[in-house]
């Protein structure tokens, strides 16, 4: 290590550390110790005051013996004495009082018998103290109080050492009592104080010299693989920059996210200096995020290739091709950045294709069947007046009534004419419909194609298209802003296809679009609230169509009753990776028919469960299905089962039951679940116990973090490191169900459940934002990867690999971790105690 860097490191590291022991030992005797040595004299002078005290509430006791006559005062005084003259304290049982009055005369001395009833005016210690006088003069002056003086060590009179005393007087008596304690005690505890302290400091000056020497071990190794380091990447740095520069294309070398190189065809691209690029950020260069390119590197070993703009120096932008590869830099990852403008021609043929690719959208769509688009229709008798026509269009909230005669339709009536023909005309409203109706009716055959009924509907200028069947007869009409909202909402058209599906087949197929328009949803950033909304309209109408196909098949129920969802379907927050967990809820029938309710109901759930298999929706490993005869229960039954849950003190039954109270009607009747979800309010009303096993669960989670705040994941193998999202979302949405259940909301689904608690002021909204922007972020990471899979043609399931994710997106899980304990804290403020 150069001389430099030496001085350097000896003022950085070296220097403090000896300065730091100094001042720690410095501290221990300057300030330390004359510390301890205050307290431990405070402390005696406390203990012989409390034993002063003592002694002196003997006087008291005798004194009102003498006072309550029970003895002379010659006695109790003579009494008192011998007593006091017997207690002994200390660790050789030889500390001792004694008592004078105030002549001073010696009363009492255990162990200077010759001093009593002796004059003590004149008595002096060997300093020529008159340490009795002093006593005498305290106690007059203050009551009590403390003296130094030297005296003989206990009972050893051929030993005098310095000695602390503390005196009280007993005014009645006249007398004095006192005890005292040596301070060569006090000398003697601080010595092994010191001692002991002097070992401690020369133990822990040693450890931190080790540290000091292992320390300047440590860093000279490192500052010499530094400079080796430096010397491998001056050189790596060369040979890249010679390959930039060889390259025919504009060519950037990017390091840890900064342009570190940029080759003369690039410059001359962006009409930049290669100094001025090398101050540039990637997003200042090109219409796109550098984190989006991070991203797509699903093999390390295949380049990237996107289209964008390079924005240039004059403030144009250029269409480019951009090709980016990863390379090892110095042991980091580094990245070079090939840039190819497109040619004109190229852009044409490119904004041709989407193009193409639109219109052909745009036909797909409008050569669908008309079928899924059709209602039925609202009719009147040519006899109807006016009035009577527009009560019964309002009633049924329609805008179009066609008039028959003899069961043949000859007329029709919108809004418009209501507007046009009688209030514009201000026409007699008792007049027949006659008077207003549109003839001959416009139609068109129920198996004509969308955009034939779009053609006939704008060549005629009308709102609405009569629909013939086979027979010729009108049977049904669609209208023109069906149609528009079908084009600008291809869902409601997915559904409007799934409500008229007649098979299984069908469904399936409709299905299997679904992950596409996930894909897309996520490509343009859709909010994960509104996937999560599709997905769960897609499934509840699947749901729905196959239970009405199997009543179809099976008949009429024997009684009402709801079909039931659990878990993520019943949040309303279904993923591509989510199997089935729903249930039948049926009112109580009469006894002798119950036998025929379970039957139906169970062959019911079979069928359903079943057909929702083979469409996608893969049966429940647990069998928390209505194909179960235990979900398939009365109304009744269900209000047992969710008392059980709530009442038993069993942690791991209430764990395994957390999912049932996420539930919702999707088919049926809807009364009958919210019957269950007011006995549910009902039963947890002060079930603390039930809360606190239900917040164990979420206080128990420990996110797959290290020691070293990296992510974990035991089991994985190769270079694959795979997070199980659904687990961190579960300890989330643990947290929303806990305080919706103990605030008795009637809301399933996550988001809804968060905004309802924060309305009512349970959370606060910094906790209201982090919780929705980690589930939102959660949730997107989730469909991406599913989508990913899907596509991919493999089974989609929870799992995230994290070298796929940028270091944003790891460290934007591990800040997500971090909330997660602070749920886990406010979980732990809020319901302990509770049992």
């Amino acid at each position: 290590m150069p001389g430099k860097d030496l001085n350097k490191f000896f003022l950085s590291i070296v220097f403090p550390s000896i300065l730091a022991i100094g001042l720690f030992i410095l501290t221990i005797f300057i300030v330390i110790l004359p510390s301890v040595e205050r307290n431990i004299m405070d402390k005696k002078k406390e203990m012989i005051s409390e034993l002063t005290n003592t002694a002196w509430s003997l006087l008291e006791e005798y004194d009102l013996e003498y006072k309550n006559q029970n003895f002379s005062k010659e006695d109790a005084q003579k009494t008192a004495a011998s007593r006091i003259e017997k207690i002994r304290y200390g660790k050789e049982n030889k500390d001792y009082f004694w008592i004078i009055d105030q002549h001073p005369t010696m009363i009492m001395h255990p162990y200077r018998s010759e001093l009593i009833n002796s004059d003590l005016s004149d008595y002096k210690d060997p300093n020529g103290k008159k340490l009795f006088v002093e006593a005498t003069n305290i106690v007059k002056q203050e009551g009590e109080g403390y003296i130094n003086y030297m005296w003989q060590w206990k009972d050893d009179s051929t030993r005098i050492v310095p000695k602390l005393s503390y005196v009280r007087g007993y005014e009645p008596w006249g007398w004095i009592v006192g005890t005292g304690i040596y301070l060569e005690d006090v000398k003697e505890e601080i010595k092994i104080l010191k001692n002991r302290l002097l070992k401690i400091s020369f133990i822990i000056t040693l450890i931190i010299t080790i540290i000091l020497l292992f320390v300047i071990r440590q860093s000279l190794n490192i500052e010499n693989k530094r400079k080796d380091a430096e010397a491998k990447l001056l050189l790596s740095r060369q040979k890249y920059k010679s390959l930039v520069e060889a390259s025919t294309e504009g060519t950037l070398l990017i390091l840890n996210q900064t342009i570190i190189f940029s080759n003369l065809k690039f410059n001359k691209l962006a009409g930049y200096d290669g100094t001025h690029i090398a101050q540039l950020k990637f997003e200042d260069l090109f219409d796109v995020d550098w984190s989006l390119i991070l991203s797509s590197f699903s093999d390390p070993k295949k380049s990237v290739s996107l289209d964008t703009r390079i924005k240039c120096m004059d403030n144009t932008r250029k269409d480019v091709v951009i090709s980016v590869s990863k390379i090892k830099y110095a042991g980091d990852d580094g990245y070079i950045v090939i840039t190819k403008e497109i040619s004109q021609q190229e852009v044409i043929e490119k904004e041709t294709e989407q193009l193409s690719q639109e219109l052909q959208t745009s036909l797909l769509l409008m050569n669908q069947s008309i079928r899924h688009l059709i209602n039925d229709i609202l009719k009147c008798d040519e006899n109807t007046s006016i009035h009577d026509a527009a009560g019964l269009m309002t009633r049924k909230n329609r805008n179009v009534l066609f008039v028959q005669k003899n069961n043949n339709i000859i007329g029709v009536i919108n809004n418009s004419d209501l507007k046009r023909r009688v209030v514009a005309e201000n026409l007699n409203t008792q007049k027949s419909v006659l008077e207003i109706m549109t003839s001959p009716v416009i139609s068109i055959p129920e198996n004509a194609l969308i955009y034939e009924a779009v053609l006939v509907l704008r060549n005629n200028n009308i709102s609405h298209l009569a629909v013939k069947n086979g027979e010729d007869v009108i049977t049904g009409v669609i209208s023109y802003k069906d149609i528009a909202d079908m084009q600008q909402n291809s869902v409601s058209y997915l559904i409007k296809e799934i409500e008229v599906a007649e098979d299984i087949d069908v469904l399936l197929k409709i299905h299997n679009r679904v992950p596409v328009l996930v894909s897309a949803l996520i490509e343009i950033g859709d909010k994960t609230q509104n996937i999560t909304r599709i997905l769960t309209s897609v499934t509840d109408a699947i749901t729905s169509r196959i239970l009405a196909l199997a009543i179809e098949d099976m008949g009429n129920p024997p009684c009402e009753f709801a079909f039931m969802v659990m878990g993520s379907e019943g949040r309303m927050e279904q993923t591509l990776s989510t199997d089935q967990d729903n249930a039948i809820v049926f009112e109580e029938p009469d006894p002798d028919k119950l036998n025929d309710a379970y039957h139906y109901f169970q062959k019911l759930g079979q069928q359903v469960n079943q057909n929702l298999n083979l469409v996608g929706y893969k049966l429940c490993d647990g069998e928390i299905m209505a194909k179960n005869p235990k979900w398939t229960q009365p109304l009744s039954v269900w209000k047992e089962y969710f008392s059980d849950w709530i009442n038993t003190s069993d942690p791991q039954s209430i764990l395994e039951a957390s999912i049932f109270f996420d539930f919702r009607c999707v088919f049926g009747n809807n009364n009958i679940i919210q019957n269950l979800r007011n006995h549910v309010n009902q039963v947890i009303e002060n079930k603390s116990v039930f809360f606190y096993h239900m917040a164990q669960s979420i206080v128990k989670f420990k996110p797959p973090v290290s020691l070293f705040g990296n992510i974990i994941d035991k089991n994985h193998s190769n270079d694959h490191i795979n997070l199980d999202i659904k687990k961190i979302l579960l300890s989330v949405i643990g947290f929303i169900r806990l305080y919706a259940l103990h605030n008795k909301l009637n809301e399933t689904n996550s988001l809804s459940r968060i905004k309802q608690l924060y309305k009512k002021q349970i959370i606060n909204k910094a906790m209201y934002n982090e919780l929705v922007l980690s589930y939102n972020y959660l949730m997107q990471l989730r469909f991406r990867f599913q989508t990913m899979g899907i596509l991919q043609n493999k089974i989609p399931d929870n799992l995230v690999d994290l070298n796929k994710l940028t270091h944003i997106e790891v460290a934007t899980i591990k800040k997500i971790f971090g909330e997660i304990s602070n749920l886990q804290t406010k979980i732990n403020f809020d319901f302990k105690g509770t049992m």
